[in-house]
């Protein structure tokens, strides 16, 4: 029998996830609301997330990059965005608890077990805005790109969303991924959350915890990477950045949080803008950039 709290797959940190979205929502003053978390993270989620060693870091984490990621949302669609492609959706709820245009299409793929689930947890919730579900593994390049290209082909200006997809590709994966996108002329948008942090050790733990869906994407220079592969940043908002805005330090968990707090204040600031979410647009297509942004502007 399989404990609740295991990793067994990469769609077990959806859960994961999702506990903390949950957990949120029922703060006085929330960063955001998603009253479906809950459902959908269920004791699965409560589970793993209390396995995991250093919850306080993941949670703090989880709602910097969703409250960051939402912004970014609101930012592209701007642009007249028409569809948004959420690779690796996971358990988000966005279609259901953000004020989107109701015309907007909205797919959601990732593995047909995820799929399945949402569909039967949510088939009484209705969705803001036209909401498809389409089962896939994202690895699978030969399905992925039939899909891409059957969504290029009837959409004029999409946004893509990988939150919390990257970590769990390879290099090689992730610079595939990256071409491919950029490859489809109607796919402008890439929201994307960033770790610049390099080849940085794990806490103790969760090696282990994680043997079935480790973090693979370490990279040197994040925006470089992406950059060879015709994305460029248009928006960026750092960890720190959003921590401030939504009045969320950084908590005092053991022991990193601690020497966060005794390092020069401009260090502890410089690492903990290493990691966040950015909103990144093709090099390979038409500009459709707003006036008022600039390649490396950055959101406070």
């Amino acid at each position: 029998m399989i404990d609740d709290s295991s990793v067994t797959h990469v769609t077990d940190t959806a859960f994961w996830v999702a506990y903390f979205r949950a957990k949120e929502s029922q703060r006085a003053a929330p960063a955001f609301h998603d009253p479906l978390a809950a459902q959908l993270c269920g004791n699965r989620g409560v589970q793993i997330a209390r396995s995991i060693p250093r919850a306080a870091m993941v949670e703090w984490g989880m709602i910097v990059r969703t409250s960051a990621i939402d912004r970014l949302i609101y930012e592209a669609l701007q642009s007249d965005i028409d569809t948004v492609l959420n690779l690796g959706a996971g358990l988000d709820t966005r279609p259901y608890r953000m004020k989107l245009p109701a015309a907007l299409r909205w797919i959601e793929m990732d593995f047909p077990s995820i799929i399945e689930l949402k569909n039967s947890k949510l088939a009484e919730c209705k969705p803001v805005c036209e909401l498809e579900r389409v089962g896939v593994d994202l690895l699978d390049r030969r399905s992925r790109n039939a899909l891409l290209a059957r969504y290029g082909t009837t959409s004029k200006n999409i946004l893509v969303i990988t939150e919390g997809v990257l970590s769990y590709f390879s290099v090689h994966d992730a610079a595939t991924l990256a071409d491919d996108l950029a490859a489809i002329p109607s796919i402008r948008f890439w929201i994307q959350d960033f770790d610049n942090a390099g080849q940085r050790r794990l806490p103790r733990g969760w090696a282990a915890k994680l043997k079935a869906a480790p973090f693979l994407l370490k990279v040197k220079d994040w925006f470089e990477f992406f950059k060879k592969y015709r994305w460029q940043r248009c928006t960026v908002i750092t960890s720190l950045e959003e921590s401030q805005r939504i009045n969320r330090p950084y908590p005092i968990d053991f022991p990193f949080g601690l020497i966060l707090r005794v390092l020069p204040k401009t260090m502890s600031e410089k690492i903990l803008s290493l990691s966040g979410a950015a909103l990144m647009q093709s090099m390979a297509s038409d500009p459709y950039k707003p006036s008022s942004r600039s390649e490396n502007r950055v959101v406070s």
